[in-house]
Formats: structure tokens, sequence, C-alpha cells
């Protein structure tokens, strides 16, 4: 595993405060680049926090989407942004998750990046299925996995991202074997599991409802420590009996280039904590799946420093390697 040089507090407080007389921030429009298809949960997550963001700023916030290589893209394009506050990156864990899985990657997240502030913290992932798979329970599909003449295909956006480890991950505890299948976006990985042309996938709540509403996926499990009150029918993993399978979802949060003036990114976590304390962007986050959470400055970089450290393991024990 690829050690990453972490933010030191030094580092977080960027240049300090804008330049005396420089115009009062912000003066124009802000980018948000979200490294991920539109449609997907960071994308509907994003486009949300922008506008509010829009309304309180008195400027555009606009949403850039650059999907491609689990977030690589869009991050790398982000990397050469000017430091001055006006491009941000809107990015999930896979963000500390790639470092592990590419050998080489375009930009260091601990020297070009600075975080800002998180928005989100998921609680777990659904288990989807076919509904032409013959199975209605997940100790049914991992029987049926067991059995199969040819592995149980799920797909996932990407490489290395949390929904394929959770897969991996899966196939690990109930001790089946599983074919990944990698899309560029949740959206289009999810379009699969409905056409029938992948079997599963492990998939954030908050796009999941309209087609489990439409009969054309099946929920089976969810991999949150408790049963998530959108699905209740929908067991925790421990419950379904697949023991020691517990993943909370990811999270999603800013981050800045690095040197982006401290007066910038303490603006954009003031009104990102603003937003998320509001009552129906609340709401929106929870019937998604996810909490609130805006946490900003050291507290965030210590839950992205934690999760780095915890997926390196997940990678390693799902025996993903580096590419």
């Amino acid at each position: 595993m690829k050690t990453i040089r972490w933010w030191g507090l030094a580092a977080m407080m960027a240049l300090g405060p804008l330049a005396h007389g420089q115009a009062p921030y912000p003066s124009h429009p802000i980018r948000v680049v979200v490294p991920f298809g539109a449609g997907g949960t960071p994308d509907t997550v994003a486009r949300q926090l922008a506008a509010e963001m829009d309304k309180r700023l008195k400027t555009r916030v606009v949403v850039d989407n650059k999907p491609g290589a689990n977030g690589v893209i869009g991050a790398a394009d982000m990397a050469k942004a000017a430091p001055d506050g006006y491009t941000l990156l809107h990015v999930t864990t896979s963000f500390v998750i790639n470092p592990h899985v590419y050998k080489k990657l375009p930009y260091d997240i601990g020297k070009d990046f600075v975080p800002v502030a998180n928005v989100a913290t998921g609680t777990g992932y659904l288990l989807m299925v076919n509904p032409a798979l013959p199975v209605r329970t997940v100790g049914e599909l991992v029987a049926y996995g067991r059995k199969a003449a040819k592995p149980i295909t799920y797909s996932s956006p990407g490489i290395g991202n949390t929904l394929h480890l959770a897969g991996e991950l899966f196939a690990a505890r109930a001790g089946m074997s599983m074919l990944h299948v990698p899309y560029k976006s949740a959206s289009q990985a999810l379009n699969a599991v409905a056409a029938g042309d992948v079997d599963i996938m492990f998939i954030p709540p908050t796009i999941a409802l309209p087609y489990v509403q439409s009969g054309k996926v099946r929920p089976l499990g969810f991999t949150g420590e408790q049963r998530t009150p959108e699905y209740p029918d929908a067991p925790t993993m421990a419950q379904a009996g697949v023991a020691d399978f517990v993943l909370p979802a990811a999270w999603q949060g800013l981050f800045a280039p690095a040197g982006t003036p401290q007066a910038a990114i303490d603006t954009i976590a003031a009104t990102v904590r603003d937003i998320v304390a509001q009552p129906a962007f609340a709401k929106m986050l929870r019937d998604g799946g996810y909490e609130p959470d805006p946490r900003a400055g050291q507290a965030f970089a210590e839950l992205v420093r934690a999760d780095s450290a915890r997926y390196a393991e997940a990678v390693k024990r799902a025996g993903i390697e580096a590419q």
C-alpha cells in the first residue's frame, strides 16, 4: 500500500487571509467539479448544495461533471486549477481509496489539495438484484452463488471505489465467487442491473428508490449497522446471516487546491455548515441514506485520514491489485 502524506494544521491554514485590497470573496462564479457522472449520488448532492451556495454567496455556483477512472480524471483537472477559491472539488471516499488501487496518480492528494468541509456521511449501501435472479433473500443469493456454474456478476462505477469494495468484501464474507463489471457512473451501473446485463449491485439508497418502486430492481439487504427507514424490509447483513460485514456508505465533501486562501476556505466551510443545518437540506440527505455532517478543517482532515487507513486495509483484504 502507498504511504499518503497528510495535511498538517499549518498546511491546512493555506495562505492566510485574502490580501489587503483584494475584492471580497466571492466576486465571480465558483465552479464545483464533480468527478462522477450526472445522476449519481455525488452529483445529486452537489447540485443541491450548489443551488443553496448560489443563494447565500450571491454568485453563480456551477457544477461541472468530469467523470472517469473512478474520479481520477476530475481530480486531475481540479489539481491544475488556480488556488483562488473559485474551483472546488466535490468528492467521495473514493478520493482516498484511489492511491491504494492505482500505482501512479497525476496528483498527490496530500500535497495538491486541502480539505474544506464535509457535507454528509452515509449510513450504508443497499444490495440490489435484478428481479429475474431466482433469489429473494441474501441467504438465497449466497446459496445460489455458491452453486452457480458461473460467477454472479456485480457492477460499480469503476475499479476500487467503495461500491466495488463492498462487492469484494461481500463475496469474501459470504464465501462465494463474483465477477466485477465496472461502469463510468453509478447510474450506468444500476441501469445494467435493471436491464439484466449484471446480476447485482451495492448502491446508496438515494438513487435506488425509483428503480425499486418501478420493480426494475429488488433490494435484499443493507450494509449499515441498522436497517434503513426507507427500506425497512431489507435486513442488515448480520441479520441476513453474513457475519462481520458492516460497511457505512461514503462521505461527501469539498476540497480546494492547495494554497487556496484561508479566508475563502472559511467562507465555504461556514456556508456549508449553514446549508446542512437547514431542515429541508438535512431531510434530503437523510432520505438518501446520509446523515448531515459538516465537519471542517482539522476534523474533516482526520476523517479523511482515518478512512484512508480503513480502506487501505479493505483493499488489501479484498486482494485488489494496484493498476
